[in-house]
């Protein structure tokens, strides 16, 4: 079994050492869970492998074929006498996938649908921080390797807030800590598209079904059956159907699955009230080995940006304003220039080394945290339970540690002693992700609302109805010169280096990965990891807190 080999693989390992945390290469030998009974070899303890340079990676992704489906058989058939819960998993984007995997590796059968006929690059660089690495650890230490060896590490830098207007940093973070602390990767950067093509080539492509949506789903009780068994039967847009024990919903922020879970109230996506500009662009700053991301701070917009290696920076632009508006100007790199005018000069660097065709626009929803994830035989997973807004990169993370949970419960069903047990293991389930995902939608969304009241100074961007006040903008202007901290800055600050390190913890070190499924490891500067050259002191914030620099 797997789970025994991982753990007579974890005694050997602590038996060589007196910390609790390993010190383990950079690349291990381990073998791929393309089969479900395979067991992870043994990792070779060697020394010095330096990891690979970035490759280039595909440009397109070739699709399976479809596999036909009649309307009166499933496609799960051959798995019926397994003992295990066959699973139908509607959606193939990275939640979808990674439950797959997860599936795979339990030896758990499984059908994912996909609508799409075909993967094509599409979307910028995705940033997977520790907590999501370590569960894809758990799930597929193969697929990790591949993910880590061609992503971009950022965690290991000077990551944090800045005020957007001077370029000043407000707070920086140390990632280092939290991943340090229980043995985690350090976060990391990688283009969605390949991350994508790593994990449709892990799964078996006689598991995959491309071209085909799932329109709805009716549960048959064993009454009704006529085997005796109860089942879950699923309709297609194209009209044919399929028939499994569980459903997974993996079909985004408007999944149709959803909608049938959860019919009662208003249940609609909700607008966060900025629109976002994105692109990647060639631009490097001159500190680039010390600073990973930057979140530039000002009110009613703010701006992100993060080194995703090969000398390119990944941005967006948030600007507060009415949903459906869209910028058809054909001059919107000019616009951004202007609407961020009076800015650091490192934000409108990025902006001036981007192409006008590269930048793109979305409007940015979520969905309130609900804590009921179920419903008979139909669990949701990913965007469909847990829509968030982009500010903790944490979306596509916490549908990584989905799958894990679902894998993991759904493994201890043994249907010959009756179907109750997927009942029990998915209210499991529930109960193990809707606090967490819940937590992590409400730092998502605290981010966002920081700037609504941002202000560096007292008189900075005065509210629009002091313009119906003779002489008040005046006043405002001749105060804000005086560069009198606002207060809300200062007490954003304190709070914010109060508790900073504890949000950090929590997201990197709550996941929900147990001991049995992962060894911990540190990865090693120079050999598993690039070596920086950053001071005792870089992530100290100098001064009284409220007026730290």
């Amino acid at each position: 079994m797997r789970m025994a080999s991982v753990a007579s693989e974890r005694r050997v390992l602590v038996s060589t050492t007196t910390s609790s945390v390993m010190r383990i290469p950079h690349s291990h030998d381990a073998s791929s869970s393309s089969s479900s009974s395979s067991s992870w070899r043994r990792r070779k303890r060697v020394v010095g492998r330096p990891r690979p340079p970035h490759q280039a990676a595909r440009a397109v992704l070739d699709g399976a074929p479809p596999a036909a489906d009649t309307s009166s058989s499933s496609c799960l058939d051959s798995d019926s006498d397994s003992g295990k819960p066959r699973v139908i998993i509607a959606g193939g984007g990275i939640g979808g996938l990674c439950a797959a995997l997860a599936l795979q590796s339990k030896g758990i059968p499984f059908t994912l649908y996909e609508k799409v006929k075909e993967y094509k690059p599409f979307g910028g660089p995705i940033q997977l921080q520790c907590n999501a690495l370590e569960s894809l650890e758990a799930i597929d230490m193969s697929v990790a390797r591949q993910i880590m060896d061609l992503g971009t590490i950022t965690g290991d830098r000077i990551n944090g807030l800045l005020d957007g207007k001077t370029g000043e940093w407000y707070l920086r973070f140390d990632t280092r800590k939290p991943a340090l602390k229980k043995g985690l990767p350090l976060t990391l950067v990688l283009n969605r598209y390949v991350l994508l093509d790593i994990l449709k080539g892990a799964v078996k492509p006689e598991s995959m079904t491309l071209g085909k949506r799932v329109e709805s789903y009716e549960e048959v009780s064993a009454e009704d059956s006529p085997t005796g068994k109860a089942f879950v039967e699923v309709r297609f847009d194209d009209g044919s159907k399929t028939i499994g024990d569980v459903i997974v919903a993996a079909d985004g922020i408007n999944s149709t699955v959803r909608k049938q879970v959860r019919t009662r109230g208003n249940d609609e996506a909700t607008y966060s009230g900025y629109t976002c500009y994105t692109a990647t662009c060639d631009f490097e700053l001159e500190d680039v080995e010390k600073i990973g991301y930057q979140v530039y701070l000002g009110n009613g917009q703010y701006f992100v940006a993060s080194d995703v290696g090969e000398g390119k920076t990944q941005w967006y632009a948030f600007k507060a304003q009415e949903p459906g508006i869209k910028d058809e100007s054909g001059d919107v790199r000019g616009n951004l220039l202007e609407l961020f005018k009076d800015w650091s000069a490192d934000v409108r660097a990025r902006f001036e080394a981007t192409l006008e065709e590269d930048i793109e626009q979305r409007d940015i929803y979520d969905r309130r945290p609900v804590f009921n994830w179920v419903k008979g035989k139909v669990a949701l997973l990913g965007d469909s339970a847990h829509s968030m807004q982009p500010n903790m990169g944490q979306g596509g993370c916490q549908a990584i540690e989905d799958g894990y949970v679902l894998a993991d419960v759904l493994s201890r069903c043994n249907m010959e002693e009756g179907d109750g047990c997927i009942q029990q293991a998915l209210n499991e389930y529930g109960r193990r992700r809707c606090a967490r995902a819940a937590s992590i939608h409400g730092f998502a969304r605290s981010a966002a609302l920081m700037t609504t009241t941002w202000r560096p100074y007292l008189g900075s961007d005065p509210y629009s109805f002091y313009s119906y006040i003779p002489g008040a903008m005046q006043f405002w202007s001749a105060l804000e010169k005086l560069k009198i901290p606002h207060p809300g800055k200062v007490i954003g600050q304190v709070m914010m280096m109060v508790s900073i390190d504890l949000i950090l913890e929590y997201i990197a070190c709550g996941g929900p990965v147990s001991e049995e499924d992962r060894v911990k490891y540190c990865q090693v500067p120079g050999v598993g990891v690039p070596k920086r050259d950053l001071p005792k002191d870089a992530f100290k914030m100098n001064g009284i807190p409220g007026f730290a620099e």
